[in-house]
């Protein structure tokens, strides 16, 4: 992993950080606000789309890039709706750790597969990382108990996390098709940016059949009426994963951006000790130091 993805990744994952703090203050549900984020950042890009399609040729994109732009819209949608259940069964101090410690392991594992193996040095940094986001939760390590890990719950954090993996390593492949076409016309930047707005407006779709097939429009109406608050949330969530977009066309293992996203956990526990007056625990020290080790383990090799 080049330094150039290292820093592209630790600025984005401090927007994360940041964004997320301001989060706390969103009200509607999160299928109203991610329809209203996608759709920001799909009317807003929709002018660049067709100017890269008409720059590069709109026939020139093979049929298999169109089929992973419309999995990862549909992986997005279950990451968020498996997301949302999952908060109705358990608490977030046990959910979310565990939906950002997860796909480590599991992109880890699925680029192996898919003949990109790790290091047994990032594998142990990937399990480190792992380790550090469940402990960081905690208060006291007395808190830990096993029988908060098995319930409905983490089944769905569990999907969610199974859409995270499916997105991230979707989003690499697709990136290697657009990047390897547009090269010759376009730097990777401008095909970053494209296929930000493609994953985005693919979102869109599935988010409806959501609503659809609840028979509940209460999301499409809350929708509207925080259009401009989720809009300028939706233009920050969009630079962030830009950010991871470009870092991934520089880097050949989409593993690696996704242990070093978890940085953001970092992130966001000093800027809510700095900025919401919240605790700092021993345990938070142990599970920061475990995902900085981490993350020095897994990018000795590369970096």
């Amino acid at each position: 992993m080049t330094h150039f993805a290292i820093l592209l990744v630790i600025f984005s994952s401090l927007l994360h950080a940041g964004w997320n703090i301001l989060g706390k203050k969103n009200t509607g549900s999160s299928l109203a606000f991610a329809l209203a984020a996608s759709s920001t950042i799909s009317l807003l890009l929709l002018p660049y789309l067709i100017w890269f399609l008409s720059t590069i040729g709109i026939n020139s994109l093979p049929a298999n890039f169109w089929y992973l732009a419309i999995l990862t819209g549909i992986a997005q949608t279950v990451y968020i709706m498996a997301l949302v259940t999952a908060y109705q069964y358990a608490d977030i101090g046990v959910i979310y750790p565990i939906i950002r410690a997860l796909p480590v392991l599991m992109v880890a594992i699925a680029t192996t597969l898919l003949g990109q193996p790790s290091t047994w040095l990032q594998w142990l940094g990937f399990g480190l990382i792992t380790i550090g986001c469940v402990v960081i939760p905690l208060q006291r390590f007395n808190q830990f108990n096993i029988r908060a890990y098995f319930n409905k719950g983490m089944f769905w954090s569990l999907i969610a996390a199974l859409g995270t993996t499916a997105y991230s390593v979707i989003d690499k492949s697709a990136l290697t098709i657009i990047t390897h076409i547009a090269d010759p016309i376009l730097a990777n930047q401008y095909s970053a940016l494209f296929y930000l707005g493609i994953q985005f407006m693919m979102m869109l779709p599935p988010l409806l059949v959501c609503c659809c097939y609840n028979r509940n429009l209460e999301p499409i109406i809350q929708a509207r009426q925080i259009k401009y608050s989720a809009g300028l949330a939706g233009i920050i969530m969009g630079i962030t994963y830009c950010l991871v977009l470009l870092a991934m066309t520089t880097t050949a293992n989409v593993s690696m951006v996704v242990a070093l996203r978890q940085i953001s956990i970092v992130f966001g526990l000093i800027m809510g000790v700095l900025f919401l007056g919240e605790k700092w625990y021993l345990t938070r020290t142990i599970g920061v130091s475990l995902i900085l080790l981490g993350l020095i383990a897994s990018l000795g090799l590369r970096a």
